[in-house]
């Protein structure tokens, strides 16, 4: 897992930044961060070039005000100004092209932007899943309000390299802040066909469970995890979809994060965290969701992903 050193920070010049803020605030003692840029995507300004230069008064200098306007909103953060060093973009152009431009230019380790309410509509859920797909680096979704504390997280896993890899985040997290607690939650799924072994439902989900148990054991011997260092769960799905059992979890053990691998799938599990993801970003998600991603993973769909 990659060092989080160089942090972007969409800021989109209403409340929600003050939400943003905060929770980078509280995280920031978690990283040895180098640097924070933040980056406000400016509309395009369709003002008649002959009215611009009557009354050159009319439109003041974006990026100066701008500016001014995000230095306003951190600088009651005492972790974010203490960073040495914070820059900012201020870009006019196409959101999601300059974000992934921006990340990829800067070498940006995570990404943070808001989920705010006005997230729940089709275009701006449609827009947060592209860039969960685009940008090749860590990713973090700021709800529109934050947990009182953020000291439990749960980690989805399926055992895949992609969810080793959010694992081993949460427990990163946790040696730097000792009062954080990690759960791990692999939901199962019965086959359709497991009356054709002779066991009955009860019987073959203890069987099920037993082959569970063992390729986690692989797994944590395979990365050289301690078992003792997560709890860890085991859930059946029966009739509920997972994004609905993540929150469920999440709801009954007061879970303060959740942390994704970014794709991962295992014929023991009806995981497919790509797609899990996804699915969470489209639901009401309450909680800061954060996704793992392999920085150094090229992205041969790159163009492509962005005409989606």
């Amino acid at each position: 897992m990659y060092s989080i050193k160089r942090l972007l920070v969409v800021m989109e010049l209403n409340d929600h930044d003050d939400v943003v803020c905060d929770y980078l605030n509280r995280i920031a003692d978690l990283f040895s961060i180098e640097s924070i840029m933040f980056l406000h995507v400016a509309d395009n300004l369709d003002v008649p070039k002959e009215l611009v230069e009557k009354y050159p008064g009319l439109i003041p200098p974006i990026d100066d005000s701008i500016k001014d306007a995000i230095q306003e909103k951190i600088e009651h953060y005492e972790r974010i100004t203490s960073v040495k060093n914070i820059e900012y973009q201020i870009l006019d152009g196409v959101k999601l092209r300059s974000i992934s431009a921006v990340v990829r230019e800067q070498n940006i380790d995570m990404l943070i932007i808001n989920r705010s309410d006005e997230n729940d509509s089709e275009s701006e859920v449609a827009f947060l899943q592209k860039v969960v797909r685009s940008v090749g680096c860590t990713i973090t979704l700021v709800p529109p309000t934050l947990p009182d504390e953020i000291n439990t997280l749960l980690v989805p896993l399926d055992f895949s390299k992609n969810s080793f890899m959010a694992l081993q985040h949460a427990l990163n997290l946790a040696k730097k802040r000792p009062g954080i607690k990690v759960h791990g939650l692999h939901i199962l799924k019965i086959p359709s066909g497991y009356f054709k072994t002779g066991l009955t439902i009860d019987e073959f989900a203890e069987e099920l469970l037993k082959a569970v148990k063992n390729r986690l054991a692989l797994f944590l011997s395979e990365n050289e995890i301690d078992e003792n260092s997560f709890e860890m769960h085991f859930k059946i799905q029966k009739n509920d979809t997972i994004p609905y059992m993540i929150n469920r979890f999440s709801f009954s053990n007061h879970v303060d994060a959740v942390i994704m691998g970014s794709r991962g799938r295992n014929t023991l599990s009806s995981f497919v965290l790509g797609s899990i993801t996804e699915a969470l970003i489209d639901r009401d998600q309450y909680l800061p969701l954060i996704i793992v991603k392999n920085k150094g993973r090229s992205m041969k769909l790159w163009d492509a992903l962005l005409e989606l």
